[in-house]
């Protein structure tokens, strides 16, 4: 552990937790996408004269366009790439998280369950860092908040700390490892920062907190957490879910994206005051995952890459997924798993326009999710070589470049076909993703994946 002057001095006036400073009510952001959800042919439509045209039929404050980063940053429309200043919204979509729950009421409990776990599923660094001094950031706000105030709480007896101490010495964390850090820099009553004041006028993190939830008490000079909430949200959401292999999850912004804009049932209720009844008891940690996990094979997969509405994602989104190292799930003895994001499988398929990539006149049913040519997503380098890949060449496997659209019987066939029917299938897609390959520095022979596959 560092010592409080060690911290002090890693510190930069713009290393706080930094969002967009645009007005970040919730319930705004919801009447922006459901605003820019009515615009069928973005492409063609001026977006930021339609907003203009339509902004008060919805109660939205603001004729600016621009807002519409606010319901991006909450993950109601998508965000390519998710960390950078301006976009395309003609580019853009909204993300299934809405188009689930767009027919709610605002202010009704159903809508403040939906709006709480959009809120704890903001992460750091967040939309949109301008300074991009957050890159390297990887920490959901809420939950790491609360959690350095109860172990001050139940461990210290500190009942609030300064919000000079929460900018200083919380608000500037980049990962879960620094909590106790933190927590013992607190305690201690370490010195502020002489930066804080640009900390406070960058920042944007308390205000979308205690303008959106009731979690905690917030005054001009404290933080403390709200009593009221504090057993209903320790039992029923900190207490429930792994949240160090959740992280872990979230590096990536193609899996963070995946994790955002769907839904994770959290049912929780930071809105509303909670009775007694609402509180359950939790036995064993679960983990938080859309991703496919230890648990689940290769049928989970295809059926959640086949769920997935290409008119709720970005085709951009899966960039640079290949330069992330890969986290393993499991290990046993020598055998390691890991998981795969559906979300670049369904980007592969579309990329392929529903077609199969070993023959584009091989036919497949029509899928009764997707109503286009059922295809299957498939790793040509097998993910079970992730480990030795990213030892070798640096490349996450589980990439857009590593991934093809097959028809049910060409997948079946990588499986279940002879040495001399997998090895002509390999070579025919090798021809196609060689040139991917090279690109993102996977110099990988036709010879070394046959042997992959044993042929």
């Amino acid at each position: 552990m560092r010592t409080y002057q060690e911290k002090l001095n890693s510190l930069e006036p713009n290393s706080v937790w930094l969002f967009t400073k645009q007005d970040t009510d919730f319930d705004q952001a919801f009447r922006g996408a459901t605003l820019f959800s009515e615009i069928t042919d973005k492409e063609h439509t001026n977006i930021e004269d339609y907003f203009t045209k339509h902004h008060a039929r919805y109660g939205i404050n603001t004729d600016r366009h621009r807002m519409l980063v606010i319901p991006q940053m909450y993950g109601l429309i998508t965000k390519t790439p998710f960390f950078v200043r301006g976009g395309n919204y003609a580019a853009e979509n909204p993300t299934e998280v809405f188009d689930s729950n767009k027919g709610l009421v605002i202010g009704s409990k159903e809508y403040n369950i939906f709006k709480t776990e959009q809120l704890l599923k903001i992460k750091i660094h967040a939309i949109i860092d301008t300074s991009n001094n957050n890159s390297d950031y990887n920490i959901l706000p809420i939950v790491f908040i609360y959690k350095v105030l109860k172990v001050l709480k139940d461990d210290y007896g500190i009942d609030k700390i300064t919000l000079d101490q929460l900018y200083t010495y919380v608000m500037t964390c980049k990962s879960y490892s620094e909590l106790d850090e933190a927590v013992s820099f607190i305690k201690d009553n370490a010195p502020i920062s002489p930066y804080v004041a640009q900390f406070k006028s960058l920042s944007r993190v308390l205000t979308f907190i205690k303008n959106n939830t009731k979690l905690f008490v917030v005054t001009s000079s404290t933080i403390a957490i709200n009593p009221a909430f504090d057993e209903y949200f320790n039992k029923n959401f900190i207490a429930k879910y792994d949240f160090e292999d959740l992280h872990n999850q979230l590096v990536r912004n193609v899996d963070y994206a995946y994790f955002l804009h769907n839904t994770q049932n959290f049912n929780i209720n930071l809105v509303d005051t909670p009775d007694g009844s609402a509180i359950e008891e939790t036995t064993e940690k679960i983990t938080v995952s859309s991703f496919i996990d230890e648990n689940e094979d290769e049928n989970d997969y295809l059926e959640k890459v086949d769920s997935i509405d290409e008119r709720n994602i970005n085709d951009d989104v899966g960039k640079d997924a290949y330069k992330a190292e890969p986290v393993a799930v499991m290990q046993s003895g020598q055998k390691r798993k890991f998981r795969t994001n559906p979300l670049l499988g369904k980007l592969a398929i579309k990329k392929a326009n529903y077609k199969c990539e070993c023959d584009n006149a091989h036919i497949s049913f029509i899928s009764k999710k997707t109503k286009k040519s059922y295809m299957e997503a498939h790793h040509l380098i097998p993910v079970c070589f992730q480990k030795e890949m990213w030892d070798k060449y640096g490349v996450n496997i589980d990439c857009v470049e590593n991934l093809v659209s097959l028809c049910p019987t060409c997948h079946k066939a990588f499986h279940y076909g002879s040495n001399e029917v997998k090895s002509k299938l390999i070579e025919q897609l090798f021809a196609k993703c060689a040139p991917k390959f090279r690109a993102i520095g996977l110099n990988i022979s036709l010879e070394e994946i046959k042997k992959l596959y044993k042929v």
